[in-house]
């Protein structure tokens, strides 16, 4: 049986695929990582029998980049204030963005396009893959997902 390989094209205003050396101000990849190109994939059609290899991805738009400053928050809630919130039933878990609020620089990648192709593999192999072809080919159509897609970060 011949593995069918699906192609989608992607493209974005801006995108951020954060390089884990930069620790504080975020700074892309030049491309969409593997990782992010299947998220792309298990947005459109996830399930627990399939699992999606990105096979090629094709930078269709040269590498552009932007700086950006953003607002983001310097701490989270911490998950022993949440147990101790629970436990007790009451408790203070809210963040207030005016004391916390950092403003951090980015270099983001702008105006993006990508032609991503990738094939599921069965982890369930009592089922025939027609099913979940079917399923994918129709959600793409009708651009249908189970959450968002997005390139990078979310917001």
């Amino acid at each position: 049986m011949t593995i069918k390989t699906y192609c989608l094209d992607v493209r974005g205003d801006f995108a951020c695929f954060t390089r884990p050396e930069m620790k504080v101000e975020r700074v892309s990849y030049d491309v969409i990582t593997p990782s992010a190109a299947r998220a792309i994939f298990d947005a459109i059609l996830w399930k627990p029998a399939i699992r999606w290899q990105v096979t090629r991805i094709e930078v269709l738009a040269p590498i552009r980049w932007i700086n950006l400053r953003r607002n983001e928050l310097g701490g989270v809630i911490s998950a022993r204030n949440v147990k101790t919130a629970m436990k007790q039933g009451r408790g203070n878990l809210g963040v207030y963005v005016e004391d916390d609020r950092q403003q951090r620089a980015g270099l983001f990648l702008r105006d993006v396009h990508y032609r991503l192709h990738a094939r599921f593999e069965l982890l369930d192999k009592r089922e025939g893959p027609e099913k979940y072809a079917e399923m994918f080919q129709r959600r793409a159509r009708r651009g249908q997902c189970f959450n968002q897609p997005y390139l990078g970060c979310r917001e």
